[in-house]
């Protein structure tokens, strides 16, 4: 798979430029998170457990902390059984009871859960379901493999392009480039438009009489799918 350098290798030879490899990585990291804004990406579910005491629980590495869909909490330890938690913003003016269960974004690093767990609610499973952002592209590590998947790096290619012309005032280059990078953003997005499947279960059309597929053959005998009935 392409690595930062090779795409950046891509991006010169397609438009001779005098910009910093540097210049040229932020901007492509730039294009990169703005596509995973455009485009979500759901991570795996991530787990934690209350400790007693403690409130506040860093979120993952690479949550976005506007791309939080879910927060749920086991009702006691161990028990299985959850229960969804309801977001709260920090500069919310709702007035709450202290035993008011819900969850806050602090700083944009911080999951807050209401209630403080205690001795009783500490050890409780808390699933987090969120959009991840990408790792951030860097020149100390032009080794490194883009998150975007690999048949539309060039979506960060032509988006670095687009910016290179900017900035040099060629606005029919930049233009161009632009036009490029919308028409394949429009079929990455399509793409993720038609992640599941036309059918998510099993669906019988064949005509049916008391549990019986029957079929056209010569013998028009019945056949069904309940075991025990030939």
């Amino acid at each position: 798979m392409p690595t930062v350098q090779q795409l950046i290798n891509t991006v010169d030879t397609t438009y001779r430029n005098t910009y910093s490899v540097a210049q040229k990585v932020e901007w492509m990291d730039t294009v990169q998170k703005q596509i995973f804004q455009l485009v979500r990406h759901e991570a795996p579910p991530y787990v934690f457990q209350t400790v007693e005491g403690f409130a506040f629980y860093a979120l993952p590495f690479d949550c976005d902390p506007m791309g939080i869909k879910q927060v749920t909490i086991e009702t006691s330890p161990g028990s299985g059984v959850y229960r969804d938690l309801r977001f709260v913003p920090v500069e919310s003016n709702e007035r709450l009871d202290a035993a008011a269960e819900f969850y806050s974004i602090a700083a944009n690093q911080d999951l807050y859960i209401n209630p403080i767990p205690n001795a009783e609610t500490s050890g409780r499973n808390v699933y987090l379901i969120y959009n991840k952002r990408p790792a951030s592209l860097s020149v100390a590590n032009l080794d490194a493999i883009p998150d975007l998947e690999e048949d539309f790096h060039e979506l960060l290619v032509i988006g670095t392009l687009e910016r290179i012309a900017r900035a040099r005032g060629e606005i029919d280059d930049k233009n161009m480039f632009a036009g490029d990078f919308n028409m394949l953003l429009r079929e990455y997005k399509n793409m993720y438009k038609q992640v599941k499947p036309e059918y998510t279960q099993m669906i019988d059309n064949l005509p049916r009489r008391r549990g019986q597929v029957h079929v056209k053959r010569r013998h028009s005998l019945p056949y069904s799918w309940i075991p025990g009935i030939d």
